[in-house]
Order: C-alpha cells, then sequence, then structure tokens
C-alpha cells in the first residue's frame, strides 16, 4: 500500500472534520428542538435525538482514530452538546458551545494547514 499524497489527507481530513461538525450542528438543532417541547410526540423527540447522537458519534470516531489532529477539540464539543441534551430551554448553554464550535474550527485549520506544509 503506497504513502497518501499530503492533498489525499488533507481532503480526508477536511471531509471527516466538516462531516463531524455538520453532524453536531444537527445534535445541537436537535437538543433545542427538543427543549424547546416542539416535536409532535416525545418518541419523535427520542428517535431524532438517537439518530443525531449515532451521526455525531460515528463522525467523532473518526478524528479520533487517526493518532493526530483536534481529537481534543471534537471531544470538547460532544461535551458541550450532552450537555445541552441533558437541561430545560432555560439552562441550555449556547455561548459555551459555540465556544467549542469555534475552537473545534480553528484546530482543523490549522491542522489542515499543517497537513499540507508537510
Amino acid at each position: 500500500m503506497s504513502t497518501p499524497t499530503p492533498l489525499a489527507l488533507y481532503l480526508a481530513r477536511r471531509d471527516a472534520y466538516a462531516e463531524f461538525l455538520s453532524a453536531a450542528d444537527q445534535e445541537s438543532s436537535v437538543c433545542y428542538w427538543e427543549a424547546q417541547g416542539r416535536y409532535e410526540t416525545p418518541e419523535a423527540a427520542t428517535s431524532a435525538r438517537d439518530d443525531a447522537y449515532a451521526a455525531t458519534r460515528d463522525a467523532c470516531n473518526r478524528i479520533t482514530v487517526e493518532p493526530t489532529g483536534p481529537q481534543k477539540e471534537a471531544l470538547a464539543l460532544v461535551e458541550q452538546l450532552r450537555h445541552l441534551g441533558r437541561t430545560g430551554a432555560n439552562d441550555q448553554d449556547w455561548v459555551s458551545f459555540k465556544k467549542a464550535r469555534e475552537v473545534f474550527v480553528d484546530a482543523c485549520r490549522m491542522h489542515l494547514k499543517e497537513t499540507l506544509d508537510v
């Protein structure tokens, strides 16, 4: 098996980071909708939460299996999602979630730049 080029690594990592970010955004929307009582039934809320959680977990696993990159920042963002999901509408800390998201994006940018600088 040949060694991947820096461009191939960049593209694979970029896609993995973007997939995780999209999954995290979707899960945060589910947390918001659930806290606002916008799902028609408790079963619909549970289904949406389970689906969003599974997508976020899968996308995060793709990042954490690599020995380099923004694993710590991804896990911090997941932790913020868990807090959003465990609290009611008045107690959801969107500032901390948005900050963790911003830190993750900055770490991704730095890591992707380093990938191409090799």
